[in-house]
């Protein structure tokens, strides 16, 4: 089951503080005092700490560069908190570059690291948050409060981009230590949260957890998250009415918190839960209510689970036109996040190898300073044993080969990775419209036309629902085997894989007769497919076609490929398993 908790949780954490400013010239006591306050309530009463931050904002500067910094601090939460991820990044970038305290550095840093996932910047929040767990690794007594909320908040950014393994991790090293009551509530429930991604079949104890945070003052933000924790867990165990009826009576309490992302998650599994239980009304109320707490995140998970539940309640009533508007939104937003996860998944594999890649470096430059070393030391011994210094610095030298070839290995290998789909070894969505690109521009040379056949997997999502992931897995990968199998029909052919259960042909040099046939052979290989089952019994497919041809010099990549997606949604909308292929004139629409 997919769910994710918003990176937004992570600033609420960010650190116990930068600490009291030291007694000296200049500290104001009250201010301090005021401050202090304040940052403990940023997860308790939001629209308080916002309405006290504004007012500290207001007054003339702080005389103390210490407590300056800790004002922009509060700054970066406000930001935050209202909505401004970007800004809030800037301003905690740069406190975390240069403030003067080492405990408000690391605050920062971890705020810096959140903000950037918020906007998307994936890569540089990994790269931020990997130097910071270096940088501070051995920390000090007194910053190790501090280093634990780093961890939390590379468990918050490992359970966005669903790596379950580093999650748990590093929510485990917290409550290894001597966390305080606030980091305990948060770790307890991302370690949870790491059992939920990996589909692991433990019960949480939601008890426990609702205490500790409760201990914490936690009765705000985190208790929501906790109860979309528990509502998930009573439906995977089939208990829908109870879940209905515990998350119902929380949804007050989300809307109060002040974090629409949070209500508007809830609002939408509550209105999942009840299209399970058949109150059409109801769940059409709570979808729309999600969707207006969305409003600022149209592509988010929660819109597309209130999209979806809105398409099959105007479905189940029998209105079309309103089924098929939800259907485009919720298809929209299940687009988006497919990418999202693509992209994230990317900025993984990058810093891992950048990380390779110093570590590389880093031993190659050892083993040459070693190499250095030890050729003085056999040159002052050079009379006596030549022969074995000679030996030894050619020793040292393969080494370095050794490791330099290793390492265009491995960038060998994560270039293939970044431009493969790793469970059918299609090429990946970014790269396939790359290769797209360039048929194009070579068969405006060569003077040839391209064919592209999108097509997708008919009621996959019920193969998921109704006999696991796994399974659903060795569907695609029949699937990708059988046209894998398939002739060519073309000059060159390359699939990809788009998202999800959705692929594409690119055909080049090829008429639009011979695409239409090769969708056809595509099709047919398809629905002939008998898959067994892990569980025993078997499974039958069928896949929905779009094609859209070009000649040469003829529209462009965007034309082509939202032709071929117009293509393959109308063979959905006539009754799937089935070809569509659009004319010239309707080509041109498209484009």
């Amino acid at each position: 089951m997919r769910c994710r908790a918003a990176l937004l949780l992570a600033l609420l954490l960010a650190s116990p503080g930068a600490g009291s400013a030291a007694p000296g010239d200049g500290t104001d006591p009250a201010l301090q005092a005021e401050m202090e306050r304040l940052l403990a309530l940023r997860t308790q009463d939001v629209p308080v700490f916002l309405a006290g931050v504004r007012s500290l904002e207001a007054r003339p500067p702080p005389v103390t560069r210490a407590q300056r910094e800790e004002l922009q601090l509060l700054r970066a939460y406000r930001l935050s908190l209202e909505g401004r991820p970007g800004e809030a990044a800037a301003v905690a970038q740069a406190l975390s570059d240069r403030a003067e305290a080492p405990a408000l550095r690391l605050a920062a840093g971890s705020l810096a690291v959140n903000m950037l996932s918020n906007i998307r910047q994936f890569e540089e929040a990994l790269r931020r948050l990997h130097r910071l767990l270096l940088e501070y690794d051995a920390a000090p007594a007194e910053l190790r409060d501090a280093l634990r909320s780093l961890w939390v908040t590379a468990a918050i950014l490992y359970q966005e981009m669903g790596k379950a393994e580093l999650t748990r991790h590093y929510a485990e090293r917290v409550l290894e230590g001597q966390p305080s009551p606030r980091q305990a509530c948060l770790a307890g429930y991302l370690k949870a949260r790491a059992d939920e991604l990996a589909e692991v079949a433990r019960e949480p104890d939601i008890g426990v957890l609702r205490g500790t945070c409760d201990a914490a003052g936690e009765n705000g933000v985190w208790q929501g998250f906790i109860d979309g924790l528990e509502a998930r867990h009573l439906r995977r165990l089939g208990r829908l009415d109870e879940a209905q009826r515990h998350l119902e009576a929380r949804l007050a309490v989300a809307d109060a918190v002040g974090y629409p992302l949070l209500a508007a998650e809830l609002h939408a599994l509550d209105a999942e839960l009840l299209l399970a239980l058949g109150d059409l009304a109801r769940a059409e109320a709570q979808a729309r209510a999600a969707l207006s707490r969305a409003a600022n995140a149209p592509t988010s998970l929660s819109a597309a689970m209130a999209e979806k539940v809105l398409f099959e309640v105007a479905r189940q009533r029998g209105d079309d036109r309103a089924a098929l508007s939800h259907l485009q939104a919720y298809v929209t937003a299940e687009r988006a996040l497919a990418d999202e996860a693509r992209i994230k998944d990317r900025a993984v594999q990058l810093v891992q190898h950048e990380m390779l890649q110093r570590e590389q470096a880093f031993r190659l430059a050892e083993a040459r300073h070693q190499a250095a070393i030890l050729k003085a030391r056999l040159a002052r011994a050079e009379a006596r044993n030549t022969l074995l210094a000679l030996l030894s610095v050619l020793g040292l030298l393969a080494g370095a080969a050794a490791w330099a070839w290793s390492l265009r290995r491995d960038e060998r290998r994560y270039r293939a990775l970044s431009e493969s789909d790793r469970l059918t070894g299609f090429a990946n969505r970014a790269h396939f419209t790359r290769l797209v690109g360039e048929a194009l521009l070579g068969g405006a040379r060569r003077g040839e036309g391209i064919a592209l056949v999108s097509f997708d997997l008919d009621h996959f999502k019920r193969i998921n629902d109704e006999h696991g992931h796994l399974n659903g897995d060795a569907v695609l990968r029949a699937v990708s085997d059988a046209v894998r199998t398939l002739p060519a029909a073309a000059r060159r052919r390359t699939v990809g894989r788009l998202g999800g259960e959705e692929f594409a042909v690119l055909l080049e040099g090829c008429s639009r007769e011979a695409a239409l046939e090769h969708a056809e052979a595509c099709r047919r290989a398809i629905a002939g497919l008998a898959i067994p089952l892990d569980g025993g019994g078997e499974v039958r497919i069928s896949a929905s076609f779009g094609v859209a041809t070009l000649a040469a010099g003829e529209a462009g990549l965007e034309g082509l490929l939202a032709a071929a997606d117009r293509a393959l949604y109308r063979a959905k909308h006539e009754g799937r398993n089935r070809i569509v292929a659009l004319g010239p004139g309707e080509l041109r629409d498209a484009a």
